[in-house]
């Protein structure tokens, strides 16, 4: 159970007036506390909401009552005094509600329109990983997810991006962003957090597209923002996607950037349109209640992939090559190759199994029965195109 703010606050208000009380996780904090504002607007697992109202004067109190509040957030173990804290987000010891708010153990928590906190691990953030793992298998390692992408705080100034307390914002947290070519890792693998760092006020580069799944929470005024920042930033395009999770129907939007003025213009609307240069769908979930299925379509073999749907191709490809092993255990390495690789990329032919078996009486029909699209050594590839259309992946 994660454990409230209420303990720490109550420390800084027990400082301050001698009297305060040590709080219990999630409980509600005590009447001893300096000034009400103080304390966290909720907590996670609260049966009690925070509407939005109600937490927009949370944080009008606690600008009234700022040196209390900063007293707070000093006695913070991770306490950042460059970080720009925002009256309107909550921090605790071991959680927050603010994304551009990245420390060791504190975890994000999002209000959802009700205004309960949203646990991390949701639907959301699943949508987000499987996304991740899909455009990577397009585009290769220059996807990031949820970088920090700092930007001049005079364009926070200029664009009226504040915080409750009329700061200029500084950085902004997108669910996903591609990068240019030369961010490629040169391995397959997460991110650092040093390298999920887009430094927008230095020398790197706008991000190609940045993608961001709409959550439970989006107020109207955070998506203008974004659509104003991620303009003014350079960045060509940006995709909004909406997974259905709230009882509406799943939608993407794409909004490039003009050439004439810099600001973006609705470019494409639907389950299938193209950022990036790839094409990109959403498709039902196979098990009702789970995430839609993201995929991308590679431009060169016009194959449609999804993270997932390639973890099961290739178990069933290994269940298939160890049949094949057995009808043909003459086949060459090399042919034995280029089937995987064909079934990894394209899938398996329908029937495959039963296709394989059939071998064992007709050898030399392989190339035909496992619609394989090469020739074996030394065989002019044009000469075995499959005679099977493969299955289209998932």
């Amino acid at each position: 159970m994660e454990q409230a703010a209420g303990g720490r606050l109550s420390d800084v208000a027990k400082s301050a007036t001698e009297t305060a009380q040590p709080q219990s996780a999630h409980a509600a904090p005590q009447e001893a506390l300096p000034h009400w504002s103080l304390a966290p607007s909720t907590w996670p697992g609260a049966d009690t909401p925070a509407s939005y109202p109600a937490r927009a004067k949370r944080a009008r109190a606690r600008v009234q009552v700022w040196p209390a509040w900063q007293a707070c957030l000093q006695a913070l173990s991770h306490y950042d005094p460059d970080h720009v804290y925002d009256p309107g987000r909550e921090y605790e010891e071991d959680w927050t509600t603010d994304p551009t708010y990245r420390r060791d153990g504190v975890r994000l928590y999002r209000f959802d329109r009700e205004g309960y906190l949203i646990p991390p691990g949701s639907f959301h953030s699943r949508f987000i990983d499987l996304g991740l793992r899909t455009l990577c298998l397009v585009l290769g390692s220059r996807v990031c997810r949820e970088p920090d992408l700092h930007f001049p705080s005079r364009l926070g100034q200029d664009l009226g991006l504040l915080t409750q307390r009329g700061e200029p914002r500084r950085l902004v947290v997108p669910d996903l962003a591609v990068m240019p070519p030369s961010w490629t890792l040169s391995e397959a693998r997460e991110r650092t957090v040093d390298e999920r760092i887009i430094r927008m006020d230095g020398d790197d580069p706008a991000p190609e597209l940045v993608v961001e799944v709409v959550p439970r929470s989006t107020e109207a005024k955070d998506f203008e923002d974004n659509l104003s920042l991620y303009a003014a930033l350079g960045i060509p395009e940006y995709l909004l996607i909406d997974t259905g999770e709230f009882k509406t129907d799943p939608n993407m939007w794409l909004f490039r950037r003009a050439a004439t003025d810099g600001a973006y213009r609705m470019a494409e609307s639907g389950l299938t349109l193209t950022a990036c240069g790839v094409p990109m769908r959403l498709r039902p979930a196979e098990v009702p209640g789970n995430v839609p299925v993201f995929q991308c379509r590679d431009p060169d073999t016009r194959h449609w992939h999804d993270y997932e749907g390639s973890i099961e191709r290739r178990g069933e490809v290994h269940t298939a090559l160890q049949v094949l092993d057995a009808v043909l255990p003459a086949l060459s390495p090399t042919d034995r190759a280029r089937i995987e690789a064909s079934w990894l990329e394209a899938g398996l032919p329908a029937a495959a199994v039963q296709r394989i078996l059939a071998l064992q009486g007709e050898p030399d029909r392989w190339r035909e029965l496992l619609a394989t699209p090469f020739a074996g050594s030394g065989t002019n590839e044009s000469e075995h195109q499959p005679a099977i259309p493969p299955r289209e992946p998932r």
